[in-house]
């Protein structure tokens, strides 16, 4: 997992996922825990004021029935409705007394003991029981006093799990909410790397690029490490051009100093001196201009002025179609109207080395087919003529520099050779094989571009 984005948005979106994962597990624990504390709490208030009342009628020496009525006079109202969910019994020694609550619902509510315990028991009527039971000082005759307190606590339970169920819906849709949120965040804060990569595939493709000055601090080195490499690629393309130019102009002189001595060894008779001079010469000629076009080539990752088509293409088919009108030759261009992202002067070298060698061994046609599914991440094309073609066993030959398949033909078998450098220096491929629209030799290229 290469990608920053990919990553920042998994763990965001992990941290989120287990704040969830705690925040429900305390929803599900928590609030009933509280509710019961609070309930556990007031009971043990209750269960306190009946031992108060209960001392105080032991000391008035009440009867059954003050007791009972003291008792209940303690607890209130609610331990007097049969089956209220509120309940209570008080033991003293071997005697008992049962809230009016209880009816005639047998309780097993259990015996107290030192300190607060809050069990749960079914109750009547499908209730929760929440209990306390505590164990008090003895009597002043000595008998055990314990007091156990019941509160039906099922409405509660059941509100708390509507509470919890309802919680749980707003924490997910919260928690999508906010992976929504954190995403457009993190697409937001990623966004000008998005930009600098846009920038570079279009300095790539010869674009004019005007980088944002308000770009962040982080991103902003990038920015203009781009331009700058930009920048000197471009004058280091020119340098060399101009370089390979100037040598050019400056090896024209030597060699025709050297054709002249040739002339004038054959006027001296010396035929064979100088008929070894001028192979030498044609050798030297063609060496040097394949590379100084070879010194010429931009390559694939070379920005410039990008390549428009079917204008710049057809512009150079015209001018090859007025050279050879009096062959009545015609050639047929198949192109979009987009530009691609190559060296302008790379693809006039390639198309026009294939044309001209088309247009050389055609007889009436010459066809060009740039593929109509190439994406923008290849540019494949086609160039048929229907000529006589190339013998089987010199195809795979074919580009090598100084191979001419007719030496009856003007030329240095160059033409070709130039074509693989240009296509080897795209990392593209290039196949020779017989036409099937012409019959011709059909040459196949496909260069792979950056997007």
């Amino acid at each position: 997992m290469n990608s920053i984005r990919r990553r920042l948005s998994l763990t965001l979106a992990l941290v989120l996922l287990a704040a969830g994962v705690l925040l429900a597990f305390a929803l599900r624990d928590f609030p009933r825990r509280m509710v019961e504390e609070h309930v556990l709490a007031r009971l043990d208030h209750d269960a306190d004021l009946l031992y108060v009342h209960l001392l105080d009628a032991l000391a008035r020496q009440d009867g059954e029935a003050g007791m009972d009525s003291a008792l209940m006079g303690a607890a209130g109202p609610a331990y007097d409705l049969p089956l209220s969910g509120h309940y209570f019994l008080v033991r003293l020694g071997d005697r008992q007394w049962r809230s009016r609550s209880t009816w005639d619902a047998d309780l097993d509510l259990p015996e107290g003991a030192e300190g607060l315990v809050s069990p749960r028991l079914a109750g009547p009527a499908g209730q929760a029981l929440l209990v306390v039971a505590k164990r008090f000082p003895d009597s002043a005759d000595g008998r055990a006093v314990s007091i156990a307190l019941a509160e039906d606590v099922a409405a509660i339970d059941a509100a708390i799990a509507a509470f919890r169920a309802q919680a749980l819906t707003v924490l997910g849709l919260a928690l999508l909410v906010l992976l929504v949120l954190q995403r457009r965040v993190l697409l937001r804060g990623l966004a000008p790397l998005d930009e600098a990569v846009d920038a570079c595939r279009r300095l790539e493709r010869g674009e004019a690029v005007q980088f944002e000055a308000d770009a962040p601090a982080e991103v902003r080195p990038l920015l203009a490490a781009v331009e700058r490499l930009s920048r000197h690629q471009a004058q280091r393309l020119g340098r060399i051009r101009h370089a390979a130019g100037n040598l050019s102009h400056a090896l024209k002189t030597p060699l025709a100093v050297l054709g002249h001595s040739a002339d004038a060894l054959a006027a001296r008779g010396d035929g064979e001196g100088a008929a070894a001079i001028r192979t030498q010469l044609e050798t030297m000629r063609a060496t040097i201009e394949r590379e100084l076009r070879r010194a010429r080539l931009a390559g694939g990752a070379a920005g410039g002025a990008g390549f428009a088509l079917r204008a710049q293409l057809g512009a150079l088919v015209e001018v090859l179609q007025r050279l050879h009108a009096g062959r009545g030759l015609r050639i047929e261009l198949e192109a979009d109207e987009r530009t691609w992202p190559v060296d302008r002067e790379d693809m006039l070298e390639l198309f026009g080395n294939l044309l001209d060698n088309a247009c050389k061994w055609a007889r009436a046609r010459v066809r060009v087919v740039v593929a109509p599914d190439a994406g923008t991440a290849r540019l494949a094309f086609s160039v048929e003529d229907d000529g006589p073609g190339v013998a089987p066993e010199l195809l795979e030959r074919l580009g090598t520099a100084g191979l001419r398949a007719d030496e009856s033909r003007p030329g240095h078998g160059l033409g070709l050779a130039i074509v693989g450098d240009i296509v080897t220096q795209y990392g593209g491929t290039l196949r020779f094989g017989r036409g099937s629209v012409l019959g011709g030799l059909r040459v196949d290229v496909e260069l792979p571009l950056a997007v």
